[in-house]
């Protein structure tokens, strides 16, 4: 699959590679041009609104609806609603830095805006979790490509993982529990097994790259500004569909124990070798 245009986005370096296979985790600086920035930003904020930016739908796109968590509001599979914003997520350029980063043919699987909100209105932490125990998908490798599209210095919610933990296995469901039960609650062994990452401070257009095994968390936005950031996620393109429940695959009769092969999730070109 190719896309309508080839946006801004740079290259990795062979020493993020190996920083990524390592620790599960890399930060690569200024990924997104400051056009790519300011398009993905500008669209973003004309659908969501501003100062009280709000979820769209996902079952009506056109709609906007109150946050489901007071702390973050989301447009979910933008690509699919806007093809300029298609032609950035799911380009060849930003593919080739995911297969490279990966080091397998690839298949896009989602994108997002994630808004996180100031601590002063509603905001909070983002507990200690994995991503991948949430969605329907039979192996690891999965990445996510995470880019502020505002300045996101450490105090605004900059991520921090534990360098290695992606090679823990699988540890539970933790992200947006009703009981208040972190990770680290159950597991707080991994907190002296991994060394944790250092504070980063992201300028608009940096990415931070993760595998969704990887343990993280986000501290409170303690700025008076909402951290904007547009966020990409990649299969190995083998990956086999499990069927358990997500917003994501949900309704798309998809079947269980193949790959997803949909057209909400294209086998991208790319330059990788």
């Amino acid at each position: 699959m190719t896309v309508e245009h080839a946006p801004g986005i740079r290259a990795v370096t062979e020493q993020e590679v190996d920083h990524y296979r390592e620790k599960g985790w890399v930060r690569l600086p200024a990924l997104f041009s400051p056009e790519v920035v300011a398009g993905l930003l500008a669209r973003a904020q004309s659908r969501m609104g501003v100062a009280e930016p709000l979820t769209v739908s996902r079952q009506s796109p056109q709609e906007l609806e109150p946050n489901e968590y007071d702390w973050y509001a989301r447009w979910d599979g933008c690509s699919h609603e806007d093809p300029w914003i298609r032609g950035v997520g799911q380009s060849r350029a930003l593919a080739t830095a995911a297969s490279t980063l990966m080091g397998d043919k690839i298949r896009f699987y989602f994108d997002h805006f994630f808004v996180k909100v100031p601590a002063a209105t509603s905001g909070t932490e983002t507990p200690w979790h994995q991503d991948l125990p949430h969605h329907p998908l039979d192996r690891q490798g999965v990445l996510t490509i995470w880019v502020p599209l505002v300045d996101c210095p450490p105090e605004k919610g900059s991520l921090r993982f534990l360098s290695g933990s992606h090679r823990a296995g699988l540890l539970g469901r933790y992200l947006n529990r009703r009981d208040d039960v972190q990770l680290v609650d159950e597991h707080p062994w991994i907190l002296d097994e991994y060394e944790m990452s250092p504070p980063l401070h992201l300028r608009a257009g940096d990415a931070t790259v993760h595998n969704l095994a990887i343990t993280h968390y986000a501290p409170p936005n303690a700025t008076d500004t909402a951290r904007w950031v547009y966020s990409t996620q990649w299969l190995p393109h083998r990956t086999r569909y499990t069927g358990a429940p997500n917003h994501r695959t949900d309704g798309l009769g998809l079947p269980i124990d193949r790959p997803l092969e949909h057209p909400r999730f294209p086998i991208i070109e790319t330059d990788a070798g």
